[in-house]
């Protein structure tokens, strides 16, 4: 194994990530504003978003005051008057649209060398500003939990010994999570563990009793909590030369694009593809964005599609069955250069999950890694349409690959000369 794949590797089994703060967006990052906003996957123009992310936009312009109305939001999308960028330059990730706004309520994630990370609490799996509804009940949720939700859970981690998240996952995958589509036993672990930490707050007993039952019914919750600490570690891992391992996956419901660790932030995209869902009752494959979102981080990070068979009950939820999940997990092994750690796998004698999908694996093999993901409806405000397991197209992988050969074939080149003019300076 070459140094640069073994550097990145270690950053990502060796990158300790704990919880920060739980806060509004505004007071983790100064790259969001008014009018502008965060949002998933590689950059994309206002004039190309799909249908969710302006569902998202619409909701994000009516939760900071900008819009007083659908029509009024829609205007402004209209008339260019907001401006988006990816969350992954702001060292953030957003599932499905991840429109990030200055309200928005997000998970504050630190490493011990002071890298922080963030991304937005999970609203649940109904009707939500990240499938791209705009309604007021959403509305009035996302303010509840910027205002009463995030704030109790800031207090309660402050009560609580630091919360270790890489851990968090790693005992939702002991405990049957995949730690992405699946997060029943990651989010009920979390609960117990900031309990204590709620009982000292200052909530009343009505808002607490609000607190506890609303993460309780919702088992996505730790969804945030995972997936900040999975982008910490990948940013932990990037830019070290030469590395062929992926450092980011994510979609904008166009695109679906990579970072590589050797090559920086440079995106290698591809079409999104659609993939082979397990649908909501009434919808068709005609109502389904093509895959987006910033989640993808998780099998980035060494969890998610590549820790299927730690959770046989996500089968039902995404499609397939055991035998698939063993078959995923075993082709992700191929196209990885290394194996987890710290995340570990019961149904295979805890062995350690595939970590580290290596570019120049998967151009030799020409086998499409894969991903599990949600779905949102193709138009504005219709919401959630399904999940499912998704392969990835090769090509961005292939690109990235010939990109990382030609770089070093270059530095050779350099170097060879650089070596040749000193050669004939001494002989001179």
């Amino acid at each position: 194994m070459s140094d640069p794949t073994r550097a990145t590797l270690d950053a990502l089994n060796g990158t300790d990530v704990h919880l920060h703060h739980v806060c509004k967006a505004r007071d983790a990052t100064d790259r969001v504003g008014p009018r502008h906003f965060l949002h998933a996957g590689p950059p994309i123009a206002l004039t190309d978003i799909p249908g969710p992310m302006r569902g998202g936009i619409i909701a994000g312009l009516l939760l900071e005051k900008e819009a007083g109305s659908v029509a009024e939001a829609e205007a402004i999308i209209d008339h260019g008057e907001v401006s988006i960028s990816p969350c992954h330059d702001a060292g953030a990730v957003g599932a499905m649209a991840g429109i990030v706004t200055p309200n928005t309520p997000v998970v504050v994630a630190e490493t011990a060398e002071g890298l922080r990370t963030f991304s937005p609490l999970n609203e649940g799996i109904g009707g939500a500003m990240r499938y791209g509804s705009y309604d007021e009940g959403t509305l009035a949720r996302l303010r509840w939990l910027g205002d009463v939700l995030a704030p109790a859970l800031d207090e309660a981690a402050g009560h609580s010994d630091p919360i270790d998240l890489v851990a968090l996952v790693a005992e939702g995958l002991r405990r049957g999570d995949d730690c992405h589509n699946r997060l029943v036993a990651t989010t009920a672990t979390l609960l117990v563990t900031l309990t204590p930490g709620l009982l000292r707050s200052r909530l009343d007993r009505e808002d607490l009793a609000e607190v506890a039952a609303f993460v309780a019914g919702n088992g996505h919750f730790a969804l945030p909590f995972a997936i900040s600490a999975a982008k910490a570690v990948t940013l932990a891992a990037s830019g070290v030369a030469g590395s062929p391992v992926v450092t980011a996956m994510a979609g904008n419901g166009r695109q679906f694009g990579i970072r590589v660790s050797g090559l920086g932030d440079r995106w290698f995209t591809v079409a999104a593809p659609v993939g082979d869902p397990v649908l909501v009752e009434g919808a068709t494959l005609d109502d389904v964005t093509p895959t987006m979102g910033d989640s993808m981080i998780a099998e980035t990070a060494g969890f998610g599609a590549l820790a299927m068979t730690a959770a046989p009950a996500i089968m039902s939820f995404v499609g397939g069955d055991m035998a698939l999940a063993q078959e995923i997990t075993r082709r992700m092994r191929t196209l990885c250069a290394g194996t987890s750690r710290r995340l570990l796998l019961p149904a295979e004698d805890f062995l350690g999950t595939p970590l580290g999908i290596d570019v120049h694996r998967v151009r030799a093999l020409g086998v499409e890694p894969v991903v599990n993901n949600g779905l949102a409806h193709r138009e504005p405000g219709r919401g959630r349409v399904g999940a499912g397991i998704t392969s990835i197209p090769v090509e961005p992988f292939v690109a990235a690959s010939e990109a990382l050969t030609k770089k070093a074939n270059e530095a050779l080149m350099e170097e060879a000369s650089e070596s040749l003019t000193e050669e004939t300076e001494r002989r001179r």
